[in-house]
């Protein structure tokens, strides 16, 4: 009796022994099996990453947001924006998206992932893009202490209004998150005003 092996050589074989009218069974080997596990975990893998991006882009955005980043292992950021976004509101949330974009290129989807699963870490996140709109908009003339102001409440009260970070928290990731994306930004407007403080 002969059988004909399948091709990843890992089935049961069938052999007679010399001299015997016993069949024997060899059976699969120690790296035949380890070949096996590894293939389905790899197959899981590959389901879960492809299965996170077509719920992501399924699931309704949150009637609180304007857009949503997802940060993935191996993908990178995907995003959505609602459809009815328009002038300032439409690019204030492109810079910001744009941001967290960035963060994920940047610093990995395990950073990311660790940042936005704490209160800290969220805080870190959400100064940065909150302070990318602040300059933009400062260099075209807004007054940046009202900007400035606005990002520190929009943090408290639309993102840690559950009090998870203090106001004076706010405040300290406000202004360091500012400094880090325009350099420090009340000198470099004040560089640009006339001597009775209006930007020229």
């Amino acid at each position: 009796m002969r059988l004909i092996p399948a091709p990843n050589g890992n089935e049961v074989k069938k052999f007679r022994v010399a001299g015997s009218d016993r069949l024997r069974i060899a059976r699969p080997t120690v790296s035949g099996m380890v070949t096996a596990g590894a293939s389905l975990i790899l197959l899981a893998v590959a389901s879960v990453v492809l299965l996170i991006p077509t719920v992501f882009y399924v699931v309704p955005i949150p009637p609180h947001a304007n857009a949503i980043t997802l940060c993935l292992p191996g993908i990178g950021p995907l995003q959505r924006f609602r459809d009815d976004l328009l002038g300032e509101e439409e690019e204030r949330t492109y810079i910001h998206e744009g941001v967290h974009a960035d963060q994920c290129r940047r610093y990995g989807a395990t950073w990311y992932a660790r940042q936005i699963g704490s209160p800290e870490g969220r805080l870190t996140l959400e100064s940065q893009a909150l302070c990318a709109e602040v300059t933009v908009f400062s260099r075209r003339g807004a007054d940046p202490g009202r900007l400035l102001d606005w990002a520190e409440e929009t943090l408290a009260s639309e993102y840690f209004d559950d009090g998870s970070v203090s106001r004076d928290d706010v405040a300290l990731a406000v202004e360091a998150a500012c400094a880090e994306v325009s350099g420090d930004l009340e000198l470099q407007l004040r560089s640009t005003s006339d001597p009775v403080g209006h930007v020229s």
